[in-house]
């Protein structure tokens, strides 16, 4: 029997305006709430003040890089 993680909050890093558009529609369409940071730094602060339960991350941003 498989278990289901039931996610609700998710943390999007990522630069591209394009990519953050599409990403946030998959995550809406699947029934998730997400905010975005624009770059690395951005992220860790908005994981500092908030809680999540999934952060998707890009590997490659100006500023701080997903590594």
């Amino acid at each position: 029997m498989k278990s289901k993680i039931k996610l609700k909050h998710v943390l999007l890093v990522e630069d591209n305006l394009l990519n953050q558009k599409f990403a946030l529609a998959v995550l809406k369409m699947n029934g998730y709430t997400a905010d975005v940071a624009e770059n690395g730094k951005v992220g860790v602060e908005k994981y500092k003040n908030n809680e999540y339960d999934l952060i998707l991350m890009d590997i490659q941003m100006p500023i701080m890089d997903g590594i």
